[in-house]
């Protein structure tokens, strides 16, 4: 019979970090898959063996903890040799399979109050209205809450399954998903949650969005692209004005990552500040 292994109390892991220096450092916890093409995947799942750790994620000079991680999984682009690019950690409110749905609710805002204290700001799509807080929330409902909003309890049990939150910062993206069994949706029985936090490098999430050929070169299109996008956010923003609606003035889109060596980030035209 194999031993049960030892998962230390944190898994510390970092963007750029390639698989097989995480490899050295976490041994035989980590499972590496490496049989697909162009691509790595390196998991460690404590859920598997009846334990979970704190996730520390190094995204440029944020360190950010997630507690109670059941698993971490790493994407590495072996063709580009730049190491991990994605990050998937799944995580659990705590050891029991069913959990008192006010526990839940009061886990999932203490979570988003840390990840708010260590940098992560509310991020919100190109296309979007700039809104906040109650008008946030009346317009996208569950699909992205503003983090600074405090959902009710009773919001918390009406909103459709799962419910998402966009943060950025350092040059990352990262997404907070919370979903739920719907068979165990009686606010006074005890339900069954599932906690997901992607990451995502902006440089990466910008590739994915042209055509394979083009993502060396994405910055080329970037200006022109995004000026579709922002005509579509000024268009909902006019309605929205119609109806009294506040728009958010202050908000800012994230700015760009620093380019690769040999390339440029484009001039930014007045439309897009």
């Amino acid at each position: 019979m194999s031993q049960k292994p030892v998962f230390p109390p944190k898994i510390e892991i970092a963007f750029g970090q390639s698989g097989e220096s995480f490899e050295k450092q976490y041994g035989g916890l980590v499972n590496a898959n490496r049989k697909n093409a162009g691509l790595n995947f390196l998991t460690i799942d404590a859920n598997r063996h009846g334990s979970s750790v704190t996730a520390v994620v190094k995204t440029g000079s944020l360190i950010t903890s997630i507690p109670s991680a059941m698993s971490i999984m790493a994407t590495e682009d072996r063709d580009r040799k730049v190491g991990f690019t994605d990050l998937l950690i799944t995580a659990e409110v705590n050891r029991d399979d069913f959990v008192p749905h006010p526990v839940a609710h009061q886990y999932v805002l203490n979570l988003i109050q840390s990840l708010r204290k260590t940098g992560w700001r509310y991020n919100l799509y190109a296309t979007d209205p700039r809104l906040k807080g109650q008008a946030a929330f009346n317009q996208f409902k569950q699909s992205n809450l503003d983090p600074d909003y405090q959902l009710s309890f009773e919001q918390w049990m009406a909103l459709p399954r799962p419910l998402t939150w966009e943060f950025y910062a350092d040059h990352t993206y990262l997404t907070l998903t919370v979903d739920r069994d719907i068979n165990h949706l009686d606010p006074a029985k005890p339900g069954a949650y599932f906690i997901s936090l992607t990451f995502q490098p902006r440089e990466e999430a910008e590739r994915l969005q042209v055509d394979e050929k083009d993502r060396d070169h994405w910055r080329d299109t970037w200006v022109k692209r995004n000026l579709a996008y922002r005509a579509e956010r000024n268009i909902e923003e006019a309605k929205l004005r119609t109806q009294g609606i506040a728009i958010d003035t202050d908000y800012k889109d994230p700015p760009l990552p620093p380019p690769p060596a040999g390339q440029r980030n484009p001039v930014i035209p007045n439309a897009l500040k």
